[in-house]
């Protein structure tokens, strides 16, 4: 049994001790190439630590992030 690849990771803090990490993902056979997003929390000693993660193929990455940019959107502007 193969493993999943892990082509390419990003990890975003976003505030407190949590974080969003996401990755471009290969599973053990095909071509069929997915993105994940993956919710956690840094543990007191630097070790992550995961809450819950959600895969979706690439072809639904431009839906998602528009759906993103309109709610953004929508929000009152961020003071600075």
């Amino acid at each position: 049994m193969s493993d999943w690849k892990t082509l390419k990771q990003e990890t975003v803090e976003v505030g407190g001790n949590n974080f969003l990490e996401i990755n471009l993902k290969q599973p053990p056979e095909g071509d069929n190439y997915l993105i994940g997003l993956s919710k956690g929390w840094f543990t007191d000693d630097g070790k992550k630590r995961y809450k819950t993660n959600i895969l979706f193929s690439r072809d639904k990455k431009d839906e998602i992030v528009k759906l993103l940019s309109e709610i953004d959107k929508e929000l009152p502007k961020a003071k600075k």
